[in-house]
């Protein structure tokens, strides 16, 4: 998880005065190498080029499990790289120079299924959540680099574009709120696979130049005798989906743009483009590139031959293919478990983690704190679907129930939002995305036959699945009356009402009368699942709901290290 170090010393030689070429000579890349030429009499005359990338502990983890950002504005796969310029022998007369840039995952709530071969990116939570959390992380890089700005590579076309839009959209509000303190970061969008369609990487220049003015102003820290000169003034954001291959090829581009800039301050003029000594400079930023994709998605990271040589072949592209392959593999068989292992040694998870793990094959992502996203579904259920100001609200719980109503144990289970007034249940599905009620159903307490609680198991595969203690719900029989009503929000909201109950002359006697009637039901047994099957054989106008308890505990660690209660649920 630390990311990449790496040092390469290479000197210089005054070009002919009749050829006025640039000209380096040869560089040395071994580590030994390095150390004993730093050590030589002439070393004045020689230059070190050290390259660290700096990898976040927060929102670490691997390529499809953890992508965007959370709450507190940490984006996945954040990585700070700098490029420092000193001479070999490090005399404090000399100038050091320090150019810095930055990557990192979208800054919005956004996931990616590990089962796709190329996922469409799909987008969570709402508008307002997405852009307090986009906030947070530009005050973050504002705080640290002061001006930002930011170079999208994602398709302008197909399953990334919806993303980017989402991401210009964001900057643009923030432009339009004045920026963070003032500082209005800019935006471009530069499309890398349009661009550079036909293995014609080279038009990345393109960026580059566009980029120029802005890289110009930022400049670069220079420090002599241990007292900084200048200060870089500012910070280039760049990201494509996975911040790797193409991200990787733009930020060696225009670190090779800094270091020209920097000789050329020392008095000499090279072109790391075309000039055939300095190799050795695309290989460390190569190596550089595959150090943080193997950290990432467990592969070296494509494009590498273009990041190398400067060139683009069919054996690059075949290379690429093969570590597409392997990446695939590793996405849906190792990283669950790795995910967990990290997670766990940072200490963002307790050793729940791997008995969630055992159970589900998989790990929860802690983006945002699921106990304030439940709060919110309650909070925002009881002001819609309770209609009625009379009623009074009693309760509210997130709880699993089956997809298919009036059944047991049909599949998949989805989390819902089950509310308790004085005078009615409230079912309520969440579409958790959007954060906005998809539909629900209102059931009079009245209506209300029986409940049935106790062991809800609907898989026998790991022993948690089947630990009784673990595995508890409740099942609540009712027959539809005309007090009953069930929603679903569509551009044209349909109702459907039950019919033939009698109301109560006294609503607030029947209410009291229901209300203890609930939770007193003497048909009551400890075995939830009826033997028959999902659903029940007599009484075909009866109909139940269906609702299994979230687990009581998660694997998150708390600051203080111990469980956060995901299921404590407002009332």
């Amino acid at each position: 998880m630390q990311g990449f170090v790496g040092q390469r010393t290479f000197n210089i030689k005054s070009p002919p005065s009749d050829n006025p070429a640039q000209a380096i000579a040869k560089a040395e890349e071994d580590v030994k190498d390095v150390v004993e030429t730093q050590k030589r009499p002439d070393a004045e005359s020689n230059f070190l080029l050290t390259l660290i990338s700096r990898r976040s502990i927060m929102r670490p983890g691997l390529r499809y499990l953890r992508r965007g950002v959370d709450e507190e504005g940490h984006t996945a796969n954040s990585v700070e790289t700098e490029q420092i310029l000193s001479r070999a022998s490090w005399s404090p007369k000399d100038k050091i120079y320090s150019f810095t840039q930055f990557r990192g995952s979208i800054p919005l709530f956004f996931s990616q299924s590990p089962y796709a071969f190329k996922p469409i990116p799909v987008q969570q939570h709402s508008f307002n959540t997405n852009h307090a959390a986009f906030k947070r992380h530009f005050s973050n890089l504002v705080s640290r680099y002061g001006d930002i700005q930011i170079a999208l590579l994602v398709d302008k076309r197909g399953g990334e574009a919806e993303i980017g839009q989402q991401y210009e959209e964001h900057t643009k509000q923030l432009v339009g709120e004045d920026g963070i303190n003032g500082i209005k970061p800019g935006f471009e969008w530069f499309d890398f696979h349009a661009v550079c369609r036909g293995m014609r990487f080279e038009n990345v220049s393109l960026l580059v130049d566009t980029l120029g003015d802005t890289l110009d102003k930022f400049g670069a820290t220079i420090e002599v005798a241990g007292q900084i000169q200048r200060r870089q003034q500012g910070v280039l954001r760049t990201n494509c989906m996975d911040c790797l291959d193409r991200t990787n090829v733009v930020q060696s581009a225009c670190a090779s743009r800094a270091l020209e800039k920097q000789l050329k301050e020392e008095g000499v003029e090279v072109n790391l483009q075309t000039d055939t000594t300095t190799q050795w400079f695309n290989t460390l930023w190569a190596d550089n590139g595959d150090a943080i994709s193997k950290q990432y998605s467990s592969t070296a990271a494509l494009k590498g031959d273009y990041t190398r040589t400067r060139k683009r072949d069919y054996r690059g592209a075949l290379n690429d293919l093969g570590l597409t392959l392997s990446r695939y593999y590793n996405n849906i068989v190792n990283d669950y478990f790795s995910q967990a292992a990290i997670d766990y040694l940072l200490g963002n998870v307790t050793e729940q983690v791997f008995e969630e793990f055992e159970a589900t094959m998989m790990s929860n992502d802690p983006a945002i704190s699921m106990r304030t996203v439940r709060a919110n579904a309650i909070d925002t259920s009881s002001k819609i679907v309770i209609a009625d100001q009379s009623e009074d609200l009693i309760g509210g719980w997130t709880l699993l129930s089956p997809q298919q109503p009036n059944t047991v144990r049909t599949f998949p289970f989805q989390e819902a939002v089950l509310l308790l007034t004085d005078a009615a249940l409230y079912a309520v599905r969440f579409d958790w995305n959007s954060e906005k009620v998809s539909s629900f159903e209102r059931v009079d307490l009245r209506s209300v036959t029986g409940i049935l609680h106790g062991t809800y198991i609907t898989s026998t595969l790991t022993p948690t699945q089947i630990d009784e203690d673990k595995n508890v719900g409740l099942l609540i029989k009712y027959r539809p009356g005309k007090e009953d009503i069930a929603r679903v929000n569509t551009r044209s909201l349909s109702s459907a009402v039950g019919h033939g109950l009698q109301t109560d002359s006294d609503p607030d006697s029947a209410r009291t009368t229901a209300i203890a009637n609930l939770f007193s039901d003497p048909s009551s047994d400890s075995r939830l699942l009826p033997r028959s099957g999902g659903r029940t054989s007599k009484n075909q106008d009866l109909k139940f709901l269906a609702f299994k308890a979230l687990p009581a505990k998660s694997s998150l660690a708390t600051v203080k290290g111990g469980n956060e209660n995901e299921n404590e649920n407002a009332a």
